[in-house]
């Protein structure tokens, strides 16, 4: 046979290969459709350095070559070929079989440059379904909202309508949350998932939930879908509320690969809410059961961190990085390297003007944000991963700001230099330390100080002078601030001990100093060493990671700052504690002292009692102490902190839910000796100040009835009516909770979900 003939015969026999393939696709049940965003914006770079464009071929790329050849594929790409026209949408590939690597490199030759038409593109790839489809998934992948004119969710409403199952899943890859709530009705109204991946790893993720087998629902069953815009928490919890009885099944945890499956469930018909829980958030969907197979949503909302950032203004108008003094004292849900914004606004309002990402566990942060050369005042805003506010505060920059720099007047030979600065901030100002006109340290720019790098005394005893350096207007370095240091002994004022290197004595009696005497909290004269304090946050000698605390025996916690330690006494009704500066101004903190000799002066309300300080000794650094402190101090354990809004909190197993002020936070309540549930909220407003309310607490103002028996009272100034009133008008006391085991049937099941058989609590 000839090579003519050879060949003309393996082209036919590919040819009857290909058509086979498009007949078994359109003869297929299932299919899936992807819309490629390809508009102007996906040009946009991400964190990692990358454009979305480049970052979402590769990833598609990835996804074609793994995922299940026996379900066809359609891909429909927008945006392509012109700017600004509304129709520039394409089939790049029909549904069939799909050869990866062709429908790679067609997908690589794309060139974003259009507009974003999602409405007529879902009209296009539902219309690319098989006609002997029982079910289709199409999964729209955008950077942005719609631009043409076209409701998307009126053409979800359509699709919803359709005889075939289309669930449509939206991918807002790069969307703030408020971005993606707007596209949030085409994943409700047709089963679909709403996730928000932020980089190219959490796109592939995002890929492999929407095309993940489901279990088929039954013709009763309910099927439950976990949604949430960030990263998939390693285990989450279904748990099913009945509306008319208040009781509440906890169904079981999920893990591995079902966490991307929908959980299928029986119940019988009646109002239920579906509840899913995570280690650092909660999300809850109302919904009635009735004879048809239904698909439940649950958005997760993610707990916020809680934050203390300070002001070390007038910061320096350069149009160059200032360095944030940012603190996380207790993580949220998100804890990743971009987990939340530093957002800056125009004091007026408006557009953000520039941002910067801070990754969210629990420590102090690298933090910083480009100011503008104009000088004037800007809205900092710390905002979640979708945008959430965390805490704000108000920057005040000028051309040439005063520099006003502090030290420990002594410090041992080698021992690190604890130094707090306002004014100018620049990112790259320095710190060096000179001995008369001799610069003997190039020391450390405050750059390398918020990357934790520390400056330590020279070795050699002697007379140093710390020198603030920053550059000017016309870009020469000038020195900004002096203050002398004495590197040497240095002498505890309580015990008299000395330490001579690395903060301790040859006898290890190196006492803290601050509170010479009797302590107002033991009782004994004070003076221990500093290795002998139980909770210690100190360079080198942390206790625990990130300095969050928890007292084993009395069960108080709390995130100590930096450089303090504390011992921590069981008494009643609430632990005491005793916290020492073991640098800087050697300040003393006292949590519910037996004799403070003050009465209430120094003294501030916290969900423990009294936390007290020598007033006349306060200063910044002695503030940020008190505050961290009065926030985090507590006997329980964090149910709820909201965002911008209000939000929700009622866990399972607590007797208290109800509603939240935005940036309000909660605990788990708890039923005391007397049967009346318990629970704390609160808030710290941008000043600073403390905002507290009991339910059912000792103390406290203003005292209003929330249930026979049950008082809701005010323990702080600052609360505004509208937030009291809020609390007040929606908190539910005494929810119940039923655990189920996992060996439940469904014949149990049914028993225990099936309405009406005893009045709700």
């Amino acid at each position: 046979m000839s090579n003519a003939i050879l060949k003309l015969v393996s082209l036919m026999f590919a040819a009857f290969l290909c058509a086979g393939v498009q007949a078994k696709a359109q003869e297929s049940d299932r299919a899936t459709i992807v819309i490629l965003d390809a508009s102007g914006s996906m040009w946009g770079q991400l964190d990692e350095g990358r454009t979305k464009i480049e970052v979402a071929r590769d990833v598609l790329a990835g996804f074609l070559g793994s995922r299940d050849l026996s379900v066809p594929l359609g891909v429909v790409v927008y945006g392509h070929h012109r700017k600004g026209d509304c129709s520039d949408i394409e089939v790049v590939a029909p549904v069939d079989g799909q050869s990866a690597a062709e429908l790679s490199a067609r997908l690589n030759r794309i060139s974003p440059k259009g507009k974003t038409p999602l409405g007529q593109s879902l009209r296009i790839a539902a219309a690319e379904i098989p006609r002997t489809a029982e079910e289709a998934d199409i999964v729209l992948v955008t950077d942005g909202l719609e631009t043409c004119g076209v409701d998307p969710c009126a053409v979800a409403d359509a699709l919803a309508a359709e005889g075939v199952k289309i669930r449509a899943h939206v991918v807002g890859f790069g969307l703030s949350e408020v971005e993606a709530d707007a596209l949030a009705c085409i994943p409700e109204k047709t089963g679909g998932l709403l996730m928000r991946p932020q980089t190219g790893a959490e796109l592939a993720e995002a890929l492999a939930r929407t095309t993940a087998d489901a279990p088929a629902a039954r013709a009763t069953g309910i099927r439950l879908i976990f949604s949430y815009p960030g990263a998939m928490p390693d285990v989450y919890e279904w748990a099913l509320r009945n509306d008319e009885t208040g009781e509440e099944l906890v169904l079981g945890k999920v893990s591995g690969d079902a966490r991307y499956k929908p959980f299928a469930v029986e119940m019988a018909p009646g109002p239920y809410t579906a509840i899913v829980t995570a280690s650092g958030g909660r999300g809850e969907t109302k919904f009635a059961a009735g004879a048809d197979a239904k698909d439940v949503v649950v958005t997760m909302q993610g707990i916020l961190p809680v934050t203390v950032m300070q002001d070390r203004g007038p910061y320096a108008a350069r149009g160059e990085t200032v360095a944030i003094d940012l603190n996380i004292t207790q993580a949220g849900q998100e804890q990743g390297g971009a987990a939340l914004a530093l957002r800056l606004y125009p004091e007026a309002g408006g557009d953000a003007i520039t941002y910067s990402t801070i990754e969210g566990q629990a420590g102090v942060k690298q933090a910083g944000i480009n100011l503008p050369a104009s000088p004037g005042r800007y809205l900092l805003r710390l905002e979640s991963w979708g945008g959430d506010l965390v805490e704000e505060m108000m920057l005040l920059s000028e051309i040439d700001p005063e520099v006003i720099l502090s030290a420990p007047p002594t410090v041992a030979p080698g021992e690190v230099i604890v130094i707090e600065s306002t004014g100018s901030q620049l990112w790259n100002d320095g710190i060096e330390i000179w001995q008369g006109e001799q610069q003997v340290d190039w020391g450390a720019t405050l750059g390398d100080l918020a990357y934790g790098n520390q400056l330590r005394a020279p070795t050699e005893p002697g007379t140093y002078d710390l020198v603030y350096k920053s550059h000017d207007a016309s870009g020469e370095r000038v020195e900004k601030a002096r203050v002398s240091i004495e590197v040497g002994e240095v002498v505890d004022d309580a015990t008299g001990a000395g330490r001579t290197q690395s903060g301790i004595s040859a006898d290890r009696n190196d006492g803290h100093g601050p509170d010479g005497g009797v302590s107002p909290v033991t009782g004994q004269e004070a003076g221990k060493a500093w290795g002998d304090y139980p909770h210690r946050c100190l360079p080198g000698d942390r206790t625990v990671e990130n300095c969050d605390m928890r007292d084993e025996a009395t069960g108080l916690f709390f995130h100590l700052p930096e450089n303090w330690v504390a011992d921590v006494t069981l008494s009643k009704p609430y632990p005491s504690a005793e916290f020492a500066q073991k640098a800087g101004a050697a300040h003393s903190i006292w949590l519910n002292p037996a004799d403070w000799p003050m009465g209430e002066r120094g003294c501030r309300l916290t969900r423990v009692g009294k936390l007290c300080t020598d007033p006349d000794r306060l200063d910044k650094d002695l503030e940020r102490a008190m505050q961290t402190l009065q926030f985090t101090l507590t006997t329980g354990k964090v149910l709820r902190r909201c965002g911008d809004g209000p939000c929700e909190f009622g866990f399972k197993g607590s007797p208290v839910n109800g509603l939240l002020p935005a940036r309000w936070s909660t605990e788990f309540g708890e039923v005391g000796p007397d049967g009346l549930a318990r629970s704390w909220f609160w808030d710290r407003d941008p000043a600073g100040n403390f905002k507290l309310i009991g339910l059912n607490q000792e103390g406290g103002e203003d005292c209003l009835e929330v249930a026979p028996g049950s008082l809701l009272c005010a323990f702080t100034p600052y609360i505004s009516s509208q937030e009291f009133d809020l609390i007040l008008n929606n908190l539910k006391i005494g929810a119940q909770s039923q655990k189920a085991d996992n060996g439940i049937t469904a014949k149990q099941l049914l028993d225990l979900l099936a309405p009406a058989r005893r009045p709700a609590p």
